[in-house]
């Protein structure tokens, strides 16, 4: 799993032959802003299946459970 700093949660095997996306799914909208972009710079936090995702203004939980 990887998070993105435009706040997307990324399933993808990383091997050494390269990237390979699964999934990918926007969790939450950047508030803040690092040289003239938006950005989301928290990092997600994972507990009971779930992840939870922040930024400035709200905060989201997300079942990552099938």
């Amino acid at each position: 799993m990887i998070f993105s700093e435009t706040g997307d949660l990324i399933f993808a095997n990383l091997t050494d032959k390269g990237y390979d996306e699964i999934s990918r799914t926007h969790l939450i909208d950047p508030t803040g802003e690092c040289f003239g972009r938006n950005v989301v710079w928290s990092h997600p936090a994972f507990a009971e299946k779930c992840c939870f995702a922040r930024n400035d203004k709200e905060i989201v939980c997300v079942s990552l459970a099938k």
